[in-house]
């Protein structure tokens, strides 16, 4: 070896000492930093054995052991790179019996080349510094070797082109870094003229350096792209990632299963095309180009709903468009089509049998209200009929008075005085009248229909007290109303519902009773951002059994006498439409209250 060969060898090794440095000291080190830190080691023992071949040169027998000794390197370098492919492309997360096996024919190998002279199985004739003669175990050796060190290097260069692209900087780094120690170990193991003893280990020193560049620019060792393409591939829902120039870098499985036909996915696709080609409207296209640019700026997840036009019908998708962050900026953004078709299907399936149960409830709570109806209309059409009779009366009075010297004026005055009395309590009934009717209206309105305006807390109050009074005489049940808010505290959504939800709550308070009559308080307090309605009876309390499935399910309170729809419905309205929330307080042989909270005009969520 002359001294040129010498100083490269010297150069490399300082080279291997700063690289084994620089991973050794990587924070938070994964087992791809212990292989290469392995690997490192080892061509550090290979380079220092063929180095040391040079001075030892003189004593042939320690020359044979020297150059013996760097087959620690030719021998395990092949290996660990090989569990360094698998770690990169499958997780590898450490050693275990199958993957130790790889290394007992590199332990037989050093066996067999310290134990030469007796059997001249590696080597037949070996002279330091002139050459050898191939054994029939060296055939066996440079096969194996081979082998482990084709596929750990396919394995690394199908990882970086699979997730960069073939062309890209990173897959060119680990194809150069695959083929330069592959090349030269063939070379030199056919004797090609140029090729020699050290220049096996500095070609792999130069792979490792290559990798050690790959690591420090793309994050070599932080991710497991196989792995983590794998899982998306298995992901149903639909995954794309895109550029900040709006150009696709990579889809999973199930985006080119649902879209390619008529999008045609392709990497280094325009945005603007991919979504025009899944069938977006130019609207949608804009919308989704907006929430991509907000998730770029903003590096915050953003979230929107997306419907895409089929010839099988809408599919109807939740996009979240997710900023991957390098550093201090965005470069890329992942755009995740989840599927919520029959999500979708399965609400408005929902919502129309609720309607439909709704309907049939409301048609049933007008039905029991007609005799209450009839009964609160009775009693002002009684009291019309005689004012009319009375102030018909005094019509015939007056009349009977025009022209009698007798009647003086101050008569005349009483019967005008009798008349307006007579005529204002008519008036009154008549209000009374009126109001029943408008809220008989208002409760027999369609539940589709969008009646949600604000109203007060008084209107619903009274429309409540005119609708149960029959049923409260019925059950032999006072009701004693508390308001400890302003009657005119402005709450928003329909208040015929709210009325039937309170309709709902005192008729089940009334049946409570189980017909004994009893007294049934109406509360109305402030809370924060909203007002709270709160009914409660001393009567038999709610079964424990039946607790637990209040509100869940369509239990009553009622036994065979209810259906639960009224409760069921109650929640589900209070929920969905006014957005406030609805519980109870219940002890078995003492009493139940029922609350209903809901936020004022304005402060809905």
């Amino acid at each position: 070896m002359d001294a040129a060969s010498a100083i490269v060898l010297t150069v490399v090794l300082i080279a291997l000492v700063a690289m084994l440095c620089y991973v050794a000291f990587a924070k938070e080190k994964k087992t791809l930093h212990y292989l290469f830190i392995t690997i490192i080691i080892e061509l550090i023992v290979w380079n220092t054995a063929v180095l040391g071949g040079k001075y030892v040169a003189a004593d042939p027998g320690l020359s044979v052991f020297v150059d013996n000794f760097a087959y620690f390197g030719a021998a395990f370098v092949p290996v660990t790179m090989l569990l360094l492919g698998l770690a990169y492309q499958k997780s590898f997360k450490g050693f275990s019996k199958a993957y130790g096996l790889l290394f007992v024919f590199p332990v037989i190998t050093m066996v067999v080349i310290f134990t030469n002279d007796f059997h001249h199985l590696f080597y037949l004739s070996y002279t330091p510094g002139v050459g050898y003669v191939q054994g029939p175990y060296f055939v066996f050796y440079a096969l194996y070797s081979y082998a482990c060190l084709f596929t750990g290097m396919g394995l690394l260069c199908y990882t970086a082109i699979k997730t960069s692209g073939v062309l890209s900087l990173q897959a060119l780094l680990n194809v150069a870094a695959a083929l330069i120690p592959t090349v030269t170990n063939i070379c030199y193991t056919l004797h090609v003229p140029g090729f020699y003893v050290y220049t096996t280990p500095v070609a792999f020193t130069i792979t490792v350096l290559l990798y050690i560049v790959s690591l420090f620019r793309f994050g070599f060792l932080k991710t497991v792209p196989i792995a983590t393409q794998t899982v998306i591939n298995r992901i149903s829902d639909c995954f794309v990632v895109i550029d900040r120039e709006l150009r696709m870098l990579d889809c999973n499985e199930s985006f080119t299963r649902q879209f390619y036909d008529r999008s045609n996915a392709q990497k280094k696709a325009k945005l603007d095309d991919l979504l025009i080609g899944m069938g977006l409207s130019a609207d949608q296209v804009v919308s989704v180009r907006w929430n991509t640019a907000v998730a770029f700026e903003s590096g915050r997840l953003q979230t929107a709903d997306l419907a895409v036009e089929t010839g099988e019908g809408p599919l109807f998708y939740t996009v979240e468009y997710t900023p991957l962050s390098e550093s201090l900026s965005y470069p890329a953004l992942v755009l995740l089509f989840k599927d919520v078709t029959q999500h979708v299907l399965d609400l408005q399936a929902l919502r129309d049998n609720q309607d439909i149960l709704l309907e049939r409830e409301r048609l049933a709570s007008l039905g029991q209200m007609i005799g209450g109806i009839a009964h609160n209309l009775k009693s002002p059409i009684l009291a019309i009929s005689g004012g009319i009779d009375q102030v018909q009366w005094l019509v015939s009075e007056y009349r009977d008075s025009v022209g009698d010297q007798e009647v003086t004026d101050d008569d005349h005055r009483e019967i005008a005085r009798d008349m307006d009395e007579w005529l204002a309590k008519m008036k009154i009934q008549l209000s009374y009248m009126s109001d029943i009717i408008s809220t008989v209206k208002g409760q027999a309105a369609q539940f589709s229909e969008d009646s949600s305006h604000p109203f007060t807390v008084g209107e619903v109050l009274k429309r409540t007290q005119i609708l149960m009074q029959h049923s409260l005489v019925k059950g032999g049940c006072t009701l004693e109303t508390e308001v400890n808010v302003n009657r005119e505290q402005v709450v928003f959504g329909d208040v015929n519902s709210l009325v039937q939800i309170l309709d709902n709550v005192i008729d089940n308070a009334i049946h409570a009773y189980n017909g004994d009559g009893g007294t049934i308080k109406l509360n109305v307090e402030p809370v924060e951002d909203g007002v709270r309605f709160s009914v409660s009876d001393q009567g038999a309390g709610i079964a424990p059994d039946v607790q637990k499935l209040l509100f869940k399910e369509m239990t009553t309170t009622r036994g065979k006498h209810g259906t639960g729809l009224g409760l069921y419905m109650s929640y589900s309205t209070v929920k969905g439409m006014f957005r406030g929330s609805m519980w109870f307080e219940t002890q078995p042989g003492a009493g139940t209250t029922f609350f209903i909270q809901i936020p004022l005009a304005g402060k809905r969520g």
